[in-house]
């Protein structure tokens, strides 16, 4: 796989892994249930709010200059990437025709943000809030997902029209399959395989969140708001 593909999540789990420390490695434990409440510290800033309608509507519009325009020179990269504009253009084909980013990014910044502070450098805010807030010490993130809504309809088979067999609200979940078609073919819906109350169940994608999908951070400069790092969701974290 070159820097001028997509890089899948499969790829992203077993590179992660390997940055991550010991303890955020271990398993769940037995019996574990846990919440991940949703949060947006960034609300309070006047400022990150009309940024972030500002450039959520940049990419809705396709505006990749608006794009580039708010990256910081020394932008970190994931899985190792050399830093820089210029790698993360590569990698995300800034100007070709790849969606993947300019659809991946609104996503993300809808979800919330929350203040992140690492070892070394300056304090960021970063969307989503579900990698930063993720309780590493109970939870294993390779296997589980947080439910990013109230009452997420959980179905017995990948369809809408399938029996409702729970509802879930900020849940963390034991996840079977990321990437499941729906039954009929003709939509274009995904949906995630969840474990609930013992028997598998499906949630539409849009409605649960891996750690270890993409995080974007941001740091306030005397330019205005710049994006600083765009890497996998725990990548990094405590570094």
């Amino acid at each position: 796989m070159t820097l001028t593909q997509p890089l899948g999540l499969a790829l992203a789990l077993v590179v992660a892994a390997l940055a991550l420390p010991a303890a955020a490695q271990s398993p769940a434990k037995p019996g574990a249930a846990r919440k991940l409440m949703p949060v947006d510290e960034g609300a309070a800033d006047p400022s990150w709010v009309q940024f972030r309608a500002w450039l959520q509507e940049a990419l809705r519009r396709g505006d990749r200059k608006a794009l580039v325009s708010i990256l910081d020179a020394n932008i970190l990269n994931p899985l190792e990437a050399p830093r820089g504009v210029a790698t993360f253009r590569k990698i995300w084909d800034v100007e070709g025709r790849d969606e993947k980013l300019m659809h991946d990014l609104p996503v993300l910044m809808q979800l919330g943000s929350v203040w992140y502070q690492p070892k070394n450098g300056p304090r960021m805010l970063c969307a989503p809030y579900v990698p930063i807030k993720w309780p590493l010490d109970d939870v294993d993130p390779y296997n589980s997902g947080a439910i990013v809504v109230k009452e997420a309809l959980v179905k017995d088979r990948p369809s809408h029209g399938g029996q409702t067999i729970g509802r879930l609200s900020y849940d963390i979940v034991p996840v079977r399959d990321w990437e499941v078609a729906d039954r009929e073919e003709r939509l274009q819906q995904r949906w995630v395989r969840i474990r609930h109350g013992g028997l598998n169940g499906y949630i539409p994608e849009e409605h649960i969140r891996s750690a270890i999908e993409y995080r974007a951070c941001f740091g306030k400069t005397g330019e205005g708001w710049r994006m600083m790092e765009y890497v996998l969701g725990i990548e990094y974290l405590g570094g």
